[in-house]
């Protein structure tokens, strides 16, 4: 009888030692969304740079201490209808102590879900929204507590080119200055401020248009701006891999000609050279991330650790597309690395908050306020603080691109180069 009752025993405290961890051990869950269709065009580049960062951080880095990350990937199809629908049904779908973070990609996807994602669900959110409105002086972490973005707003971005072109001008009088948007959220944001600052710096804006995405000639508002006498014109809230952009700079180049052309984040890409060609050459643009491509592909410079391990996960994990590269591959590395830097950045917050308060929504907030980082020498090794909720780097780049004959027929050669060190927009008084 007394031993019967000690095997009881035993299992019985057998089961109160394996029954809490049992119900307590939860998968780590995230989801991110990506635009890899849709109206910027055929990116699948995002979801191969994200998918190959997590089957590395999962199979060879380590995951978080150890533990494997469940991770779900969806195409947004740069829609915010879609963004929000796919988050409402993840949110619905999955326990909220499982599902710890969320990343999106667009300003538009952000506001409708401002109330679902901040006081609802309190699910720390990763955005590609540089949206001044949402991460700036008049929203920020107190305004938007679990929203954070990967790089520096775009009113900070505009004002780092109004002051460029402040600093640069050579000619008589004030800089006469264009500003060219899109009709979007994106191309309307941090504009307001951007003009106040290019006052202050006695900057005079000579006019401000919106340039269609579905445009097939851009012949009148560069003649608008000609008529203006615009010395330099800033390009915000388009892609540098569309069709619309390709137009507007070639027509800009022959009714423009001396005009400096300017512009932010996502014109400020390698692909741009091979869409816009030798009209690219000389443009001026702000980057939250090392550009870390050329045309051709050999002449990239590998001197930033990002750059290097950005290409050698491609090679790697994407033989054929990085060696297609623009003949259906991995058209710019540029858009490789957000996806990776998106990957990097999930098992650095998760991993944090393992070691810190705990795998939880809360847990991952707390180590996203406090993480301080040099994000794997993104930066030439200078780290930032996520204290604002965005990553506050950007650096000046400028387009270098020649034409070269081949067999006969003409290509873009080049690529953008830095012309200015990297910025700490949370530590420059403007």
């Amino acid at each position: 009888m007394k031993k019967k009752a000690l095997v009881g025993l035993s299992i019985l405290i057998l089961s109160f030692l394996i029954l809490p961890f049992s119900i307590t051990a939860k998968e780590i869950k995230t989801l991110s969304q990506f635009p890899m269709s849709g109206p910027t065009g055929s990116l699948p580049e995002f979801g191969w740079g994200f998918i190959d960062g997590m089957t590395w951080v999962n199979a060879e880095g380590g995951g978080v201490n150890g533990k494997n990350i469940k991770w779900y990937l969806e195409d947004m199809r740069y829609s915010p209808t879609v963004e929000v629908a796919t988050f409402n049904k993840y949110a619905a779908e999955h326990d909220s102590s499982e599902l710890i973070l969320a990343s999106g990609y667009i300003t538009g996807g952000l506001k409708p879900l401002i109330s679902k994602v901040n006081i609802e669900e309190k699910i720390p959110w990763l955005d590609g929204s540089y949206s001044n409105e949402i991460f700036g002086s008049g929203g920020g972490p107190s305004k938007y507590p679990y929203y954070y973005s990967l790089g520096a707003t775009y009113g900070d971005q505009l004002k780092i080119l109004v002051r460029w072109i402040a600093k640069n001008h050579k000619g008589k009088g004030a800089p006469r200055v264009g500003f060219v948007y899109s009709p979007t959220a994106w191309g309307r944001d941090g504009l307001p401020g951007a003009l106040a600052y290019g006052r202050s710096l006695g900057i005079k804006w000579v006019a401000e248009i919106e340039y269609p995405y579905s445009a097939t000639s851009a012949t009148s508002e560069c003649m608008t701006l000609r008529k203006k006498k615009a010395q330099y014109v800033i390009y915000h809230g388009y892609s540098g891999a569309t069709g619309h952009t390709a137009i507007f700079f070639k027509t800009a180049k022959k009714i423009l000609r001396k005009a400096q052309l300017l512009g932010t984040q996502y014109t400020t890409m390698t692909i741009t050279i091979a869409v816009v060609q030798d009209a690219f050459d000389g443009y001026i643009g702000v980057s939250t991330r090392p550009v870390g491509d050329a045309i051709p592909r050999s002449a990239a410079d590998m001197s930033n650790p990002m750059i290097k391990l950005t290409h050698q996960f491609a090679k790697k994990y994407r033989p054929k597309e990085y060696k297609a590269g623009l003949r259906g591959g991995i058209k710019d590395m540029f858009l490789y690395m957000e996806g990776l830097q998106y990957a990097f950045m999930l098992q650095k917050a998760l991993t944090e908050a393992d070691n810190g308060a705990g795998l939880t929504r809360r847990g991952v907030k707390e180590a996203l306020d406090n993480l301080v980082w040099d994000f794997k020498g993104m930066f030439d090794g200078k780290t930032f603080s996520y204290k604002s909720h965005t990553i506050p780097m950007a650096r000046l780049y400028k387009a270098n691109v020649k034409m070269v004959k081949i067999k006969g027929k003409k290509f873009p050669t080049g690529k953008l180069t830095p012309v200015s060190d990297w910025i700490n927009t949370d530590k420059t008084e403007w």
